[in-house]
């Protein structure tokens, strides 16, 4: 497949992050780590960078701010995801700022089924939320991903200043949500700890040459892995002649001794950008977060080279993370100042001494796909409808769709001859108040129109043709004859 992501790297997209994430091509993206807004229900966040230009955005989400068509294709298209954009709504309703949970799920659901598309089948995806809103985007994430994808909720625990207490225990940490496209995801999880003095003599023993080492609980090991270790030293026989097999630890030139372990789900050895030492890294943004919490998702779950996107890349601290670790980046964000302060922040945090004119590319335009697939939810590609939108007949709507999506059944994918081939279905029926107009209708070949009916949404019918194997022109006319 081609991609259209290998000519954007280092680019910093200044646009809603909706129609940028439309216009990369499927599967050409190896990381998303983002930090979106957090429904706070903060009016407005404000801060002055170390250019002096002021930045302020709000954290207030209203219905006003979601289109009417994303409602009504994700109840016909995504019905598991519109219920639990729907309970949102209900379990929380409007705060005192007219701020609605539902409304921000919404918003931020047909973001992220964009997201999912464009990775790779072997890549991940951080998003970073705060204990008042994780819950919701988790349950959104498991409707999108799949629960079997859910791999941890890491929580970033920091310190710093506390603000007047009103009888709460302070809240120190945030919530980091990890997915995997699917099962076959890159990771690299582990990582070296220093062992203090005292422990290491306690439990370690040390070799002759120097080397500190611990034996590996005993096993059924065949003779061929009994030589290969023994070529790497790995092999400790007892006078009695048993085979004990060593790990060694890492050690430092300094004489630092390691030892590699998973890393837990408890982040604490981060520090906010609150504590000191951390000022060099200030920009002035009122959300930024510290370089090491991205750079360690960007380890994990990346290698040199990848793509590396961040939707919401504010002062662009994942940029800078990844350029800093050797990994290509996408960035967007709605703010025309991230453009000057990415720079500033490149400069400054990797090398100054790079021609940054040519180097940070800054688009205010939404790139353009080169693959030949579908949308996420191409439904959700169309514009924002007119308050009289125009009812169309069914011989009105196929000649339109047809322009938008291709002459193809949306049901099993298979591209007929003739136009005359496929029907005009609607996605939501008259008998449930669906609309004759264009966003509510869809193309379908004679049998998967009869398959559908009332009796399945669009994407269950698709499963049932993917698990059936019907996908080419023999199954067609196989069943058409019925």
């Amino acid at each position: 497949m081609t991609t259209n992501s290998m000519a954007y790297n280092r680019t910093l997209f200044l646009e809603d992050n909706l129609p940028v994430l439309r216009g990369l091509d499927s599967d050409s993206i190896d990381l998303i780590a983002t930090d979106p807004p957090f429904n706070k229900g903060v009016g407005a966040f404000r801060g002055t960078t170390k250019a002096g230009q002021n930045v302020e955005f709000k954290d207030v989400w209203h219905w006003s701010q979601v289109q009417d068509e994303w409602l009504e294709q994700l109840e016909g298209e995504h019905p598991n995801l519109f219920n639990m954009i729907r309970y949102a709504n209900s379990a929380v309703g409007t705060d005192e700022k007219g701020s609605s949970m539902g409304a921000f799920i919404c918003w931020m659901a047909v973001r992220v089924l964009e997201m999912h598309r464009v990775l790779k089948d072997t890549g991940s995806m951080y998003l970073h939320c705060d204990p008042k809103a994780s819950h919701y985007l988790k349950a959104m994430m498991d409707a999108i991903f799949g629960q079997k994808n859910f791999r941890n909720e890491i929580v970033w625990q920091y310190d710093g200043p506390q603000g007047p207490s009103k009888g709460d225990f302070a809240t120190k940490h945030d919530i980091i949500l990890r997915y995997t496209k699917t099962i076959q995801y890159d990771a690299n999880t582990r990582a070296l700890y220093p062992i203090q003095e005292s422990e290491l003599r306690q439990k370690y023993r040390q070799s002759k040459d120097g080397r500190w080492f611990y034996d590996l609980p005993k096993g059924n090991y065949t003779e061929e892995s009994i030589a290969r270790l023994e070529k790497e030293g790995r092999v400790r026989r007892t006078r009695t002649g048993n085979v004990r097999i060593v790990y060694y630890l890492h050690q430092s030139s300094d004489g630092t001794v390691f030892r590699e372990k998973a890393i837990p789900d408890v982040w604490s050895d981060i520090p906010s950008l609150g504590q000191s030492g951390l000022a060099s890294e200030k920009t002035g943004w009122p959300t930024q977060k510290p370089l090491a919490l991205y750079k360690r998702m960007i380890e994990a779950s990346s290698n040199p080279g990848d793509i590396v996107l961040d939707p919401f890349a504010g002062c662009a601290t994942t940029c800078v993370a990844a350029e800093q670790m050797e990994r290509k980046w996408i960035g967007c964000d709605l703010d025309n100042e991230a453009g000057q302060v990415i720079v500033e922040r490149l400069q400054r945090e990797v090398n100054a001494s790079m021609a940054w004119d040519k180097f940070v590319n800054v688009q205010h335009a939404p790139p353009v796909r080169t693959d030949d697939g579908e949308p996420a939810a191409p439904e959700l590609i169309l514009e924002s409808p007119k308050k009289n939108e125009p009812k169309l007949s069914k011989k009105e709507a196929k000649v339109k769709l047809i322009e938008i999506y291709g002459m193809r059944c949306q049901g099993c994918g298979w591209v007929p001859p003739y136009a005359d081939h496929l029907e005009v279905d609607h996605k939501k029926a008259r008998n449930k108040k669906g609309k004759e107009t264009l966003r509510n209708f869809g193309l379908l070949c004679g049998p998967c129109n009869k398959r559908k009916r009332e009796k399945y949404t669009t994407p269950e019918l698709q499963q049932i043709r993917i698990e059936e194997g019907r996908m080419d022109m023999e199954w067609w006319e196989d069943e058409g004859k019925h």
